[in-house]
């Protein structure tokens, strides 16, 4: 049994991630209502892999509409010392009504 209260869906879309000011494109590999698994390029010490980060998250819908979400990281991790990818987990805050219908969308039945 799982202890999330959110259905995790795999998914492959495109994103920029904005913290400090500073836009980082990103690879959003799954998502559910709440939280969402992000991977982005490595560009060594990052402001992204500190907890409770705010960070704003851009992309966009298969209807082509643009969504913001607003989030907080939650964790963060490389697979190894040397990988060149980083994955980041962050809570969505108060995902809007459109990224929610996304989410029942993508999930399975």
């Amino acid at each position: 049994m799982s202890d999330r209260l959110y259905r995790r869906v795999r998914v492959n879309i495109d994103a920029e991630i904005i913290t400090y000011n500073v836009p980082y494109p990103a690879f959003i590999s799954d998502i559910s209502e709440r939280g969402i698994h992000l991977k982005i390029a490595n560009m060594g010490p990052s402001k992204l892999s500190k907890p409770e980060t705010k960070v704003d998250l851009k992309f966009r819908l298969p209807s082509g509409e643009t969504i913001k979400l607003f989030c907080r990281g939650k964790w963060s991790c490389k697979n190894t010392s040397k990988s060149v990818i980083e994955n980041i987990g962050v809570e969505v805050i108060d995902p809007p009504d459109e990224y929610k219908e996304f989410c029942r969308l993508m999930s399975p039945v």
